[in-house]
């Protein structure tokens, strides 16, 4: 079953108090991402409840941090994640993705890297895919508003399919977008850049590589003869 993006989250933002993403609409087995940051990089985060810290805190200068988390649906109904921050000083932005097709056990990332920057492009930290045609995510935040899509490319895949870029004014604004391709064979897939198409004030990506969930395999062939075992007998006649 081949991992695919379903849907993304309206992005929530506050001048300073927390915040409760929504998430998106999702199915059991479905894997929930949610990035929230803050402009201020010495406030927290705690974990949401049973949700799973997979990076973070990572810090753009002095001016905004992110933190990633992930949880496995056990329904169509999970609860939001309340983003519970150390204080209230600083703005605060959320949004949750969701991915389907993703291993129902374990961790559904086979790889993931996390990178901080301020220019434009942004070259993000590349992953290795473990086995072909390994779905590739690319996710982030950007303290700005200033554009309305990003490009990504890498030298493989080459270029990603963009699925969703949203912004908000709240605070000093804010943009979050979600962007995904597979790679056809395993490997590196180099270094991935990102072109905001215009300098943004800070952004942090993480690029993922995601496992996919492998059909129930076949029984195996048994043939009517193999279900007979064979008994050997006494010969009782005589010679």
């Amino acid at each position: 079953m081949a991992v695919t993006w379903q849907a993304t989250g309206t992005l929530l933002g506050s001048t300073g108090a927390d915040i409760t993403p929504v998430n998106p609409a999702h199915a059991t087995d479905d894997i929930l991402i949610l990035q929230a940051c803050s402009r201020v990089t010495t406030e927290t985060l705690l974990t949401p409840a049973s949700w799973t810290l997979l990076a973070g805190p990572t810090n753009t200068g002095t001016i905004w941090r992110s933190y990633w988390f992930w949880i496995r649906a056990t329904s169509g109904s999970m609860t939001n994640p309340l983003c519970d921050w150390s204080a209230a000083t600083g703005q605060k932005y959320g949004v949750v993705h969701n991915v389907r097709g993703a291993i129902a056990t374990g961790s559904p990332f086979a790889a993931s890297a996390v990178t901080a920057g301020t220019a434009d492009p942004g070259s993000a930290t590349g992953v290795t895919t473990a086995v072909a045609s390994q779905f590739v995510l690319t996710l982030g935040l950007v303290a700005d508003n200033l554009a309305t899509a990003v490009t990504v490319t890498a030298t493989d895949p080459t270029s990603f399919t963009q699925r969703t870029y949203t912004t908000i004014i709240t605070g000093a604004d804010a943009g979050q977008f979600f962007t995904d391709a597979v790679r056809a064979t395993a490997g590196a897939t180099g270094a991935v850049s990102h072109d905001f198409n215009g300098v943004p004030l800070a952004w942090a990506i993480l690029v993922g590589a995601i496992t996919e969930a492998v059909a129930a395999a076949g029984q195996p062939f048994l043939s009517r003869f193999a279900a007979v075992p064979f008994v050997p007998t006494l010969d009782r006649s005589v010679n």
